[in-house]
């Protein structure tokens, strides 16, 4: 993990509620580089049949849920083994910690129903949403 996913972790985490968040914000991040950011994680979910949960994350109002199943469904049994892992969390309790977060997270960085598309705009939203 690099600099700036360390720091882009501890921005995410302040996001989320506090430093107890970091450790799940950082797996968010971790998955979000890995779909090829922001948007390629929620257009998988749409794929997988999830649509109206991102529409309630980026529009107005309250959030939908997801559950560990549609987690597990969407990413698969083994990536979130391997980043449970990584975290030395059980797969199950990582998965339902990610169904927690990713919807919250998602709503706090796309305040206009838009989701960052790199990087640098992901760290430009996060820190502006610290302010």
């Amino acid at each position: 993990m690099g600099l700036f996913d360390s720091i882009a972790g501890s921005m995410m985490g302040k996001l989320a509620g506090g430093s107890n968040a970091n450790p799940m914000l950082q797996a968010g991040l971790d998955l979000i580089n890995q779909y090829g950011g922001a948007e390629g994680v929620l257009n998988k979910l749409r794929e997988s049949g999830l649509g109206d949960e991102v529409s309630s994350w980026l529009g107005q109002g309250a959030n939908l849920p997801i559950s560990l199943q549609q987690i597990l469904q969407v990413f698969g049994q083994e990536a979130i083994k391997s980043m449970a892992h990584k975290f030395d969390l059980p797969a199950d309790e990582f998965g339902s910690k990610l169904a927690e977060y990713l919807p919250k997270v998602i709503d706090k960085l796309s305040p206009d129903g838009k989701v960052p598309t790199s990087q640098v705009e992901l760290m430009a939203r996060a820190f502006s949403l610290l302010k």
